[in-house]
């Protein structure tokens, strides 16, 4: 449905490329966040952002400090109008995800919908770079689901340059299904429960069950009766909305290898004791069902990852 074509456009497009420090101020965007780590820059390096960088340290206008920034509107040399410099401290994939929180967060502005995030300042290891994408995405990150497409993301595509792209890939890769998955997840928690049935979570379900490897079953009343579920029964009963008990299965590891187990609840939207539970809160019962997002996020997840559990 339009909903669900929706929610697939929200997910932000990343892209990993090899940028070396002399190419990234050619690189095209409305925005460029450059990651500077601590140790003091090679003096001898050329090119307009080594030299940008030398030059605003030496003058002591970028402080030590992770998460320290300097913004630079049409800087020399580059084709990006705004270039927004911000310290990284060790380069630990701890650090990287502290500075790129604070830079995408001094971002957020309507002419920036494609970012360049240069990582090649520093050795950035596949940790980092995983980090620097899941951040990307959690400060950008807004509900989108019922929205009209006005109030969609700003930052919609993020070109994480690297000194060599190959030799971060695994980091990148893993990233980008974290942000799937997790994104997956929010989305469902955050929509109101009239979007979030048990009949809707159960599609949903079923359309990650069309992923390799994964494999999706959907019990209704009469299933779950059979099955002696009374407790489950006698709460749905409280509700128009038919139940639905998903199974899901990801088969990704060799027969006969143990199992890791996921049991999120479910249920969409929680009127226990609704006399005794204050106003105000109501609409936080939606999140009653935010287990059974997490699990479904995490699937969502494997269907990208595919690993060999």
């Amino acid at each position: 449905n339009n909903i669900d074509r929706e929610q697939e456009n929200t997910i932000m497009d990343f892209e990993l490329k090899s940028l070396s420090p002399i190419q990234a101020a050619s690189q095209v965007c409305d925005a460029l966040l450059v990651l500077v780590p601590d140790a003091s820059p090679d003096k001898r390096a050329t090119g307009a952002l080594p030299e940008l960088v030398a030059s605003v340290i030496r003058q002591g206008d970028l402080d030590s400090g992770v998460g320290k920034q300097l913004s630079c509107y049409r800087p020399v040399g580059f084709k990006s109008a705004r270039v927004q410099l911000v310290r990284a401290g060790d380069g630990s994939a701890a650090s990287v995800r502290k500075a790129v929180l604070a830079g995408v967060a001094s971002l957020k502005q309507p002419g920036v919908k494609k970012l360049g995030l240069v990582l090649s300042l520093f050795g950035a290891g596949a940790d980092a770079v995983r980090a620097a994408v899941q951040a990307c995405a959690e400060a950008s990150y807004v509900y989108t689901t019922t929205k009209p497409s006005a109030k969609a993301r700003i930052l919609q595509q993020v070109v994480v340059g690297v000194g060599q792209a190959s030799a971060v890939r695994v980091g990148f890769d893993a990233g980008r299904a974290l942000v799937t998955g997790v994104e997956f997840a929010k989305e469902w928690a955050n929509r109101p429960a009239n979007h979030a049935t048990p009949a809707m979570l159960a599609d949903a379900a079923r359309k990650l069950g069309r992923q390799r490897n994964i494999k999706t079953e959907v019990l209704g009343p009469k299933q779950v009766e059979a099955l002696g579920m009374g407790s489950f029964l006698a709460v749905a009963r409280g509700s128009a909305e038919p139940l639905r008990f998903i199974v899901m299965q990801y088969s990704g590891g060799a027969k006969g290898s143990a199992p890791v187990v996921l049991v999120g609840k479910g249920i969409t939207f929680d009127t226990g004791g609704i006399s005794l539970k204050p106003a105000p809160e109501m609409d936080e019962m939606k999140f009653d069902m935010g287990g059974a997002a997490s699990v479904l996020g995490t699937f969502a997840a494997l269907a990208e990852l595919q690993p060999a559990i």
